[in-house]
């Protein structure tokens, strides 16, 4: 599909938007991310997407970023089989470009710039909302492709204590725990969940030379707590505590006293933590008051398992990369009349780099003051935004957004809205020995955005058209193993989204097109697919439940220059489920139901980074 016209790949995908008749109820969602005030997502003036926790269930997704890419707009590449380094891309935008948020806490890694997204498993996760296109706004720095919110599991229910444990195994040696234990009264509600699984997975690359020729195993264990607590009806406090950690075997040269020795197996150390504390103050009829304290752990290390007992003993080990992120908010939202609410607020962020190697800087702060008006008269409503962000590194930024909607006849409505963003260089990008370059400068963005949406008594639809400018845009290039930084690039897009019920059956699809383009190189950025397509279905029969999904990548470039492509892929994953009784449910998951060999990048040395095939999961869940 390279060089082929937008327009044309929109009416290869029209069928997608057409209607089917039937009737599908549904309960209003709220959100909270794309605007930081509680809202129906048919109100929203932008473009979300909310996974609740059955549809979390029914996918049963072996991983957050699999669960992330059914979304429209959203792709990944990983770099082997599970735990292996991912790259996530939001509209065509940077990994680092996407802001991830667990319970409104800022988490990523501050010498990356990218969150590890493995260490957030999704059977600790109540929801995740996403909302695409810039929001820096209201969250400044990483906001240029959209924020994701990843709300913990939480307890809702007022009835006592009750327990919750699933177990699972299956191919590649796989085995995964889930137990928890939850309990309310109609003040205060606790949970408590913890994880362990492990596999022996693949082997993460195609070479076979000297220990690159094994498996590469993941293991990880997590544990999440969060209580709420209401004190009366104007006050409330949430308080959440993560913490995850695993290790990821992989192929790459090791460490040794002398170069010929490679009888070692190495891996990766990782661990993310994420602590919260949130009050929520109803300071008079039309004032509320939101107080949030948050910091986040990202640590790493490299280590190996050597079978020389010589240097076991030695206990050699590569260098360490921690990183802190602290955030304290105020925010303040006042419902002045009957259609508008003001949002004023202040935040305060700070990133700190502790690593056995020497960084040029290693801690930066950054204040930042925050301003929306929303008005909903009927028919129109808007929404404005401004952020003022006072970097002690980079100084000064501000950034503005406004959207409009219009409601037309037939259930749909119209919205045009306008985005800014920018996003601050990483750590490594400026500093890491050999490769940073001080001098880069921050990006900046405008999006410009039309959206349709319809919502019918047989379902519910979207389409979207986009066209985001980024200035300074830094990108790694293999060519030269360190970071570009390229004038201008312009990413162009369109998502169309349908979700309905034909004959019980639940159907939700969607498409996304992309044109990336550097635009002083007419070439396209590195490992964005210009077309993927997602279709999800699933149906229920009395104590039977299957699902099945089909999800479509095209073609894309591994390098700068365009000269290496990688090819498109299908994947088609299958699941099946009974309830045995109101407190027993049995469920088998298959991941790559036609065993395809794909490739979603490569490495400089070892080859392509391998696809993991097919995989089988049963699993059974006790939950009275």
């Amino acid at each position: 599909m390279k060089n082929r016209p937008l327009a044309v790949n929109t009416a290869l995908l029209a069928a997608l938007s057409s209607p089917l008749i039937t009737s599908a109820g549904e309960i209003e969602t709220t959100v909270v991310t794309a605007t930081r005030t509680e809202q129906s997502i048919a109100e929203v003036l932008a473009p979300v997407t909310v996974f609740e926790r059955a549809d979390i269930e029914r996918i049963a997704p072996l991983d957050l970023q699999e669960l992330l890419s059914r979304a429209a707009g959203i792709s990944f590449v990983r770099n082997g089989g599970r735990g292996a380094a991912t790259s996530l891309f939001v509209r065509g935008n940077q990994s680092n470009h996407t802001l991830l948020l667990v319970d409104g806490v800022r988490v990523g890694s501050a010498t990356l710039g990218s969150p590890s997204l493995t260490n957030l498993p999704p059977e600790l996760i109540e929801r995740v909302e996403i909302v695409r296109g810039p929001r820096s706004a209201l969250y400044g720095s990483e906001a240029i492709g959209g924020v994701i919110n990843i709300i913990t599991k939480k307890y809702h229910d007022t009835d006592g204590v009750k327990p919750f444990v699933q177990l699972s195994a299956g191919t590649q040696g796989t085995v995964k725990t889930v137990a928890a234990v939850n309990g309310g009264n109609a003040d205060t509600q606790f949970s408590l969940s913890g994880l362990y699984e492990e596999t022996d997975g693949v082997d993460n690359t195609t070479s076979k030379a000297l220990r690159h020729g094994d498996d590469d195993g993941f293991e990880q264990q997590a544990i999440n707590f969060s209580v709420s607590h209401r004190f009366n009806a104007r006050a409330k406090v949430h308080a959440l505590y993560q913490h995850s950690d695993s290790e990821s075997e992989y192929d790459t040269n090791c460490y040794a006293p002398f170069p010929n020795n490679f009888a070692c197996e190495p891996y990766t150390d990782s661990t993310v933590t994420v602590a919260g504390l949130r009050g929520e103050f109803q300071l008079s009829d039309n004032w509320a008051l939101k107080l949030t304290a948050g910091q986040s752990t990202d640590e790493s290390q490299t280590r190996y398992r050597y079978r020389d007992p010589a240097l076991v003993a030695a206990n050699l080990r590569g260098d360490v990369f921690e990183t802190t992120r602290k955030q304290f908010t105020a925010q303040n939202d006042w419902q002045l009349g009957k259609h508008h609410v003001l949002t004023l607020g202040g935040e305060h962020i700070n990133d700190e780099v502790d690593s056995t190697l020497s960084y040029g800087k290693d801690e930066r702060e950054n204040n930042a003051g925050f301003a929306q008006w929303q008005a909903d008269y009927g028919r129109i409503d808007y929404a404005l935004g401004w952020r003022h962000d006072s970097n002690e590194q980079f100084g000064s930024s501000d950034t503005r957004n406004a959207a409009a909607g219009l409601d037309l006849p037939m259930g749909m409505k119209l919205i045009a809205s306008y985005g800014e963003g920018f996003n601050a260089p990483t750590f490594n990008d400026l500093y890491y020995p050999g490769y940073g370059n001080p001098n880069l400068e921050p990006e900046s963005s405008k999006n410009r955005e039309l959206e349709l949406r319809g919502k019918h008594a047989w379902g519910q639809w979207s389409v979207n058209y986009f066209i985001n400018d980024v200035d300074k845009l830094i990108q790694y290039n293999p060519a030269t193993f360190g970071p570009d930084q390229i004038e201008s690039a312009r990413i162009e897009g369109l998502e169309l989204s349908l979700a309905t019920v034909v004959r019980q059956w639940h159907i939700e699809a969607n498409a996304t097109l992309l044109d990336t383009e550097d635009k002083n190189s007419g070439k396209e950025l590195r490992r964005r697919a210009d077309s993927q397509v997602n279709i999800d279905v699933d149906r229920q029969w009395q104590q039977w439940g299957v699902n099945a999904s089909v999800r479509l990548t095209s073609d894309r470039y591994e390098n700068t220059s365009n000269t290496d492509e990688l090819p498109g892929y299908g994947l088609v994953d299958a699941g099946v489920s009974y309830q045995i009784n109101d407190s027993l449910k049995l469920q088998l998951l298959v991941k790559n139901l036609f065993d395809k060999d794909y490739v979603s990048a490569r490495h400089f040395s070892l080859g392509n980074y391998e696809s993991i095939g097919r995989e089988a999961l049963l699993s059974v869940t006790y939950a009275p």
